[in-house]
């Protein structure tokens, strides 16, 4: 009795630590200028007011205003709207921290039910770098919660612990906010079909595997349940599409390895896609085609991932559960060994822990956007893709963005023949500058592209545009002449403050 109280205590003590080091992993600043958020809000603000269009056009853009698109994460700036009205952008980042909390209890759950409490921390705290890869406020924290909450549910109906009618209830409804939030609610019908296949290999019976048939046909039939029906429905059909601008979410593991080979994160995933790979074919080998569902599942968030960055953390969720899985009978008798492993992987997570744990803004964040209002300056305004959220979250109402960070959103020539090259090119500038008129460059200074940086370096020593703000985050430039000389001769900084380094103007 004594040893079994010692071994709960033990598991529960590492549980709540892990706990705490997720929390404290996730609890990031938000840097507004720089990530989607301000957006969002926006978004949710406009359509709670009735402002449609935000739906399915351009609405913030001057450039484009009437070039439409699929709004897919509609809902997640409603939700976004909501929370933070009630407790400020504090109150977001508790919210999304519990949204990723529940996920991980969730794969946690999933990983013991296929196996034991000493693998389920193994897995938990081998995927623990992955699943806080991208801990910002973003729409895909909604994804993960929802394919974890799918693949429990799922889970527990094939393990006879929850009944059908639940979850023709329950997975339906979960489907329509999934495809009113994010990209990824292909997730939800994929896992149906797996488990169905699943069901199907082991006999599960005629009633059950019906039953899962049935919610197969729901779960696709209310993806139609979107303000862009079957548009939407059809949506995640562009997830590779080329839109004309190169996002580095969107690069191969490989090539973020080649530029940017201090993440550690991108080493790690390839160790653990060779870990999820061996697993795979264990599992094939000892339970054959019965195995397949799982073998799919884990073969497909592996190589997609591969295939796009942004992909690491829903892999890092999806991970636990299926490491459990494929390994689960190989180590049923090596519960200190990985009850060691899962402590001395934990003693390595709290060692790259970030050092000040934060939620909220980031200090000062805002500033720039109160000089600019506070002093009247009047646009057009050249922006880069970074900063467009933030100007859309600040100036909404006020001025329109020349480009916001949804590529979706322009046309692909705009990126190739127009934004790019006018950052490039100084010919092009000059020409779209006389076009558009612009009065206004308001550029987040740690754009890491090529063309930024160049950008940035000409117009510091341009002598049609003077620099009246700077700080950590973003630089306003003025043009000479405008209506906004008289903040010019009232804030224009000295060129000598300006220097170029290896990283940024």
């Amino acid at each position: 009795m004594f040893i079994t109280l010692r071994n709960y205590v033990l598991k529960t003590s590492l549980l709540l630590a892990c706990l705490v080091l997720l929390v404290s992993y996730l609890s990031v600043p938000i840097n507004l200028t720089a990530v989607d958020i301000g957006r969002h809000i926006k978004n949710g603000e406009l359509v709670l007011n009735g402002q449609t269009q935000v739906l399915y056009k351009n609405f913030y853009s001057f450039t484009y205003p009437d070039y439409t698109f699929i709004n897919h994460h509609w809902f997640f700036g409603v939700m976004s709207y909501v929370v933070f009205r009630m407790s400020g952008f504090k109150g977001l980042s508790v919210f999304y921290i519990l949204i990723l909390v529940l996920t991980f209890l969730l794969a946690f759950d999933s990983a013991r039910r296929y196996s034991n409490l000493n693998l389920a921390f193994f897995s938990s705290v081998a995927g623990f770098l992955l699943l806080t890869s991208r801990p910002e406020i973003r729409p895909e924290g909604f994804s993960v919660l929802l394919t974890a909450l799918d693949f429990w549910l799922l889970q527990r109906f094939i393990q006879r612990s929850i009944s059908g009618q639940a979850l023709l209830i329950v997975i339906p409804i979960l489907q329509v906010l999934w495809v009113n939030t994010h990209i990824f609610f292909f997730m939800g019908p994929l896992l149906v079909g797996l488990f169905l296949w699943q069901a199907q290999l082991a006999g599960d019976g005629k009633e059950r595997y019906r039953l899962l048939q049935q919610l197969l046909i729901l779960s696709l039939l209310v993806n139609l349940i979107n303000p862009s029906g079957l548009g939407g429905m059809l949506t995640p059909l562009n997830g590779f599409k080329k839109f004309g601008y190169d996002l580095a979410e969107n690069q191969t593991v490989f090539f973020m390895i080649h530029r940017f080979g201090d993440n550690i994160v991108y080493k790690y995933f390839i160790a653990a896609a060779v870990m999820m790979i061996a697993g795979m074919v264990l599992a094939f080998r000892r339970d054959g085609i019965k195995a397949m569902p799982m073998v799919v599942l884990g073969f497909f968030v592996t190589m997609i991932t591969f295939r796009a960055v942004r992909l690491i953390m829903p892999f890092g969720f999806l991970f636990i559960p299926l490491i459990a899985y494929y390994y689960s009978p190989y180590i049923k008798k090596a519960a200190i060994g990985f009850t060691l492993a899962s402590l001395a992987g934990f003693i390595a997570c709290m060692r790259l822990m970030p050092a000040h744990p934060q939620i909220g803004l980031m200090p000062n964040v805002n500033v720039s956007a109160e000089f600019f209002k506070q002093n009247g300056l009047k646009g057009p305004i050249f922006s880069n893709y970074d900063i467009g959220g933030y100007l859309i979250y600040h100036l909404e109402g006020r001025e329109k963005v020349f480009v916001d960070n949804r590529q979706e959103a322009f046309p692909p020539d705009f990126f190739r023949k127009v934004y790019v090259p006018m950052q490039d090119d100084p010919a092009v500038w000059k020409s779209m500058s006389a076009k558009y008129k612009f009065n206004i460059i308001y550029f987040y200074r740690h754009d890491i592209t090529p063309w930024g940086q160049a950008f940035l370096i000409d117009r510091v020593v341009d002598p049609q545009w003077a620099p009246v703000f700077v700080d950590d985050y973003v630089i306003i430039f003025a043009r000479r002449g405008s209506i906004d000389q008289g903040v010019i001769d009232r804030f224009e900084l000295p060129k000598s403050m300006f220097k170029v380094t290896s990283n940024n103007t």
